[in-house]
C-alpha cells in the first residue's frame, strides 16, 4: 500500500476529514489531498505529526528510511544517466568535505537531520540548507552530463 493510501484509510479510520486533519497541520486540505493521492510526499517530520494526530505510530504510514530516500529519488525521477552511481561518486567528489559528508551521512547511513547538525556543530536548517543545494548542484551536473 502506498504512502497515501496509509494516510487516508488511517485518517477515515479515526473519523477526521481531510479539512480537520490539514488545520491539525497547519497545512491546506488540498495539500493532505495531494499526499493522499501520491501526487506529493509528506516529510518525516510531518509522518510524526500525522501519525500522533492519528494515534499511531510513524512506521504504520511510512518508515524513516523510506522517507529519507524518496527525499533523494524525488528529483532523480527524470533523470537519464546511464550510469547514476558513478555520476554520483564523480559528483560528490566536487564538493567540499563537510557537504560531501553531510550528503553521505544522511543518504547512505540514513542519518535524521538533527544527528547530522549535532556531529557538525551546525543547525537543522542549516543542514537542510546544505542538503537541498547539493540536491540541486546534482540534477544539474547530470544535466550537463547528458548533454
Amino acid at each position: 500500500m502506498l504512502t497515501g493510501q496509509r494516510i487516508a484509510d488511517l485518517r477515515t479510520k479515526s473519523g477526521i476529514t481531510q479539512e480537520q486533519l490539514a488545520e491539525k497541520l497547519y497545512v491546506s486540505r488540498e495539500m493532505v489531498s495531494k499526499w493522499e493521492r501520491d501526487i506529493s510526499q509528506p516529510d518525516y517530520s510531518m509522518v510524526e505529526k500525522i501519525a500522533e494526530i492519528l494515534s499511531v505510530s510513524p512506521d504504520k504510514i511510512m518508515s524513516r528510511n523510506d522517507a529519507i530516500l524518496n527525499e533523494l529519488y524525488s528529483f532523480l525521477s527524470d533523470t537519464d544517466s546511464n550510469d547514476l552511481m558513478k555520476d554520483l561518486n564523480d559528483f560528490l567528489s566536487t564538493l567540499n568535505l563537510r557537504d560531501r559528508s553531510v550528503f553521505i551521512r544522511r543518504y547512505y547511513y540514513l542519518e535524521s537531520n538533527s544527528t547530522i547538525a549535532e556531529n557538525y556543530g551546525i543547525s537543522e536548517s542549516n543542514v537542510r540548507a546544505v542538503l537541498m543545494r547539493t540536491r540541486k548542484k546534482f540534477k544539474k551536473y547530470l544535466k550537463e552530463m547528458n548533454l
